[in-house]
């Protein structure tokens, strides 16, 4: 019997939005064709994670006490879901607070995600290629990235594992996410699911963000990390537990982290303008090659400005 060619495209336009449904993870659905960008909360490992979760304990004890439990939903309507798509701030992934911690604690096992890719060749090797590294040198590549806690929602583009390969996803990761992050301060793995990031990619249309929002999340106050003007040795990140701010050398090892003077607050002769999102003209989306970062201190050793984010009581997510 002769299938209609019309009936034949149905079946195939039908399979391929329930495949992506299926990819969502859970509390995501996709309603409409074109890019999405998927919400994962703090706890949410996502679809088809290249390794075990290598967060510590005090990755969740760092997370903020807004936004609430990862498990909260807030009614948001469809527009406010396709914010993060047409506006985010952008800034400097040397920006002072832009990430949190806790001194002396690392909120990822750097050797444990070692030691799942060392377990698995073809993670390994899908792994390397996303990060843009040689499977051979992931050990020191991984031992060179620092580990930090997101001090808001950020968006990035995240990967899954699936037929030996790295799939990339736009998402925004919840604030509190344990990450590790470059020497341009840019989140570069996520520790929950050890799947390599990247900086978000422009969207073309379409869906928009997709996923079960955490209690305060807001569009607007998603934020891009753009890659710091040049390498640093240092990231200034806020204490999770007090006001104190924390200086941490660049890489796994946190055992040098020790305090230093609070950052000019912003208003002061020393302090730039607020970072504004930066959009391309062509889509009018947010695109981390076209940004201008916010102004960043030379040496983070002694930072000299914090826009926006010169309290870490209260954070760059408070009202």
């Amino acid at each position: 019997m002769r299938i209609p060619t019309g009936t034949m495209v149905t079946v195939c336009v039908l399979s391929a939005l329930l495949l992506a449904a299926g990819c969502a993870g859970s509390g995501v659905r996709q309603t409409r064709v074109g890019e999405l960008v998927f919400l994962q909360a703090v706890g949410d490992r996502g679809p088809d994670p290249f390794t075990g979760s290598t967060a510590t304990g005090s990755a969740a004890t760092a997370a903020p006490t807004r936004p609430a439990s990862p498990r909260s939903t807030v009614p948001v309507s469809a527009a406010e879901l396709a914010a993060p798509l047409r506006a985010a701030r952008t800034l400097s992934g040397a920006t002072p607070g832009l990430y949190r911690g806790t001194p002396h604690v690392a909120g990822c096992d750097v050797e444990r995600h070692i030691g799942y890719l060392a377990a698995d060749r073809a993670k390994a090797d899908a792994f390397a290629r996303a990060a843009g590294v040689t499977r051979s040198a992931l050990p020191e590549y991984l031992r060179g990235l620092t580990p930090v806690v997101l001090g808001s929602d950020t968006r990035v583009t995240n990967h899954s594992y699936r037929n030996r390969r790295a799939t990339g996803y736009q998402a925004v990761l919840q604030a509190g996410t344990a990450v590790l992050v470059d020497d341009r301060g840019v989140p570069r793995v996520r520790c929950a699911c050890g799947n390599p990031l990247g900086p978000p990619t422009p969207t073309r249309g379409g869906a928009g963000a997709r996923g079960t929002p955490w209690a305060g999340y807001r569009p607007n106050k998603v934020i891009v990390v753009a890659p710091a003007p040049r390498a640093v040795t240092s990231i200034t990140i806020a204490d999770s537990g007090s006001s104190a701010w924390i200086e941490r050398r660049v890489g796994h090892d946190v055992r040098r982290d020790h305090v230093v003077p609070p950052p000019v607050r912003a208003g002061t002769s020393a302090s730039p303008t607020a970072p504004v999102a930066t959009r391309s003209p062509a889509t009018g989306q947010p695109s981390p090659h076209d940004s201008r970062p916010a102004a960043a201190p030379a040496r983070t050793g002694t930072p000299t400005s914090s826009p926006d984010l010169s309290s870490p009581s209260s954070g760059p997510d408070d009202d």
